[in-house]
């Protein structure tokens, strides 16, 4: 295996705050981040900074990490992403250094690292990468860094040191506490290693690797528990992540996916077809066993439950895996150009980059913010009733005054009974509204304004823009046939309609 140059760290670094930079609408080239679920995430942040309690005072479904970050996050800004932008940054630069790694222990080629970059920089860019900001791409370099031990367990029979076995075991609970359903890739890994040491005799040594990781669980355990003990709310934890996450988050309401019996069959006959290439591979029999173990039963989970587009993301964890097809390879100036024009054709069908450029990008949320924070008085209270979080909280540096601030995925009676209740106290001097953005429980959470409001801004934009998608988007965008028909339906534009009323 060729040895890391100390320089390559330093340029990963770099290149970390680059792709960051270009391709996160977290970053300050961009006025905000228009993703619902990134707003809801930092209005969480900023509550609990603001005192109130998670699940209890506050609520969205994620697990706590992920609202714990958030809060750190908003310690260094309340009103932007910034905070998030960093961590970003870091968790881009592990994901290429472990993915480096990862292709270092099947060649010493230097072609590694030019594709080391170009992995990074066509994962930014991907459509799956959304606005960024999404629990998967949190979850890369995690899950990247367990696969490089894991194949360097079963390909080079090299035994983690405790400490990494306890890292990983930190990881591992970090991932338990903010997504439990990611899981899944250590689930099928653990499988592929049981028989993997069955078969060399090396159980004892799988047994010291469980025994630190699972040390290492309980390291990000403690702390999480000892804040829901501390607050009195370990119930409300329970019921919140676990409950919630697995009797009620699921069905077609929840994403708008088709309510037939063979739906879940076609996604699993079209993403069974992406395991193929490791068939094919000049790999050890171990090494495809385990790669088939993690991400054969991430795609099957994909299959059989209600999944969103961005959730793909974590595919990209297997990337370094195209090493085999070079490993080679001697570059050439020729290699050189083709990376660079590769990666300008993904940069320049970036949607967040052509938005941006082509002046679509939505922004009236900051003109709504200035129109609220040039009215403040004391019962100027903002909710944004019947409708996703919009980032108002942020920009009018407001907390929410629910519980159940914003139109969740949960179809839930007690949200639609908690807004009514609070627009009816009269507490409520601001209702923001988006419609027509994102459809999908609309119906259900529809609620007429009430007769004592007005609106006072009514304005439609674009919600995004499309260009057409390069060839390594359509071919991730086949795995979610609901997007695919999207594309051919409406490949440009989604309109969205934002609102304002103010009581009278």
């Amino acid at each position: 295996m060729k040895q890391m140059n100390c320089r390559e760290p330093f340029f990963l670094l770099l290149f970390a705050v680059l792709i960051i930079t270009l391709f996160s609408t977290c970053s300050f080239l961009y006025p905000l981040n228009p993703w619902d679920d990134a707003n809801v995430y930092m209005t969480i942040g900023n509550a609990m900074l603001g005192g109130k309690d998670l699940y209890v005072d506050i609520f969205d479904h994620k697990g706590p990490v992920l609202y714990l970050m958030h809060e750190m996050a908003a310690m260094l800004s309340r009103s932007s992403f910034v905070g998030i932008y960093l961590i970003e940054i870091v968790c881009s630069f592990f994901f290429m250094w472990y993915s480096l790694r990862t292709m270092r222990l099947f060649t010493s080629s230097r072609i590694t690292f030019p594709l080391t970059c170009l992995l990074g920089w066509l994962t930014a860019s991907s459509d799956l990468f959304y606005y960024g900001e999404s629990v998967e791409e949190f979850s890369l370099p995690i899950l990247a860094h367990c696969l490089y031990f894991m194949l360097r367990f079963v390909r080079n029979r090299q035994v983690p040191h405790w400490w990494q076995s306890l890292i990983m075991g930190i990881g591992l609970g970090l991932i338990l506490w903010t997504k439990f359903n990611i899981l899944l890739f250590y689930i099928g890994g653990t499988m592929a290693l049981t028989f993997i040491a069955w078969r060399h005799q090396q159980l004892k040594e799988l047994r010291h690797i469980v025994m630190w990781v699972s040390a290492g669980v309980v390291v990000a355990t403690i702390p999480v528990l000892a804040y829901f003990v501390a607050h009195g709310t370990v119930e409300a934890l329970i019921d919140a992540y676990f409950m919630v996450n697995i009797f009620q988050y699921h069905g077609t309401a929840t994403n708008g996916e088709p309510d037939f019996w063979w739906f879940p069959l076609m996604k699993l006959a079209i993403w069974a077809t992406f395991t193929l290439p490791m068939y094919f591979l000049r790999a050890r029999w171990e090494v495809k066993l385990l790669v088939l173990g993690t991400y054969g039963v991430l795609l099957f989970s994909f299959a059989t439950m209600t999944v969103q587009f961005y959730y793909f993301l974590l595919m990209y964890i297997f990337s370094p895996f195209i090493i085999y097809f070079f490993r080679n390879h001697v570059p050439t100036l020729r290699t050189y150009v083709t990376i660079v024009l590769i990666g300008i054709v993904s940069a320049a069908t970036n949607w967040n980059i052509v938005t941006l450029l082509n002046g679509t990008f939505p922004q009236s949320v900051l003109e709504m913010a200035e129109i609220i924070n040039a009215n403040k008085s004391e019962d100027s209270e903002v909710l944004t009733f019947s409708s996703y979080d919009t980032g108002i909280y942020q920009h009018t540096r407001h907390l929410p005054p629910n519980k159940n601030f914003f139109l969740s995925s949960i179809l839930d009676p007690e949200i639609q009974k908690g807004q009514a209740e609070w627009v009816a106290s009269g507490k409520v001097k601001y209702l923001v509204r988006e419609i027509g953005g994102i459809i999908t429980c609309h119906e259900y959470y529809d609620a007429p304004i009430p007769e004592n409001y007005r609106c006072i801004y009514d304005k439609e934009e674009l919600f995004r823009y499309r260009l057409i998608t390069t060839p390594h988007k359509f071919l991730w965008n086949l795995t979610y046939p609901r997007v695919l028909l999207q594309y051919i339906m409406d490949p440009v534009t989604v309109n969205q309609r934002m609102l304002i009323y103010e009581r009278e």
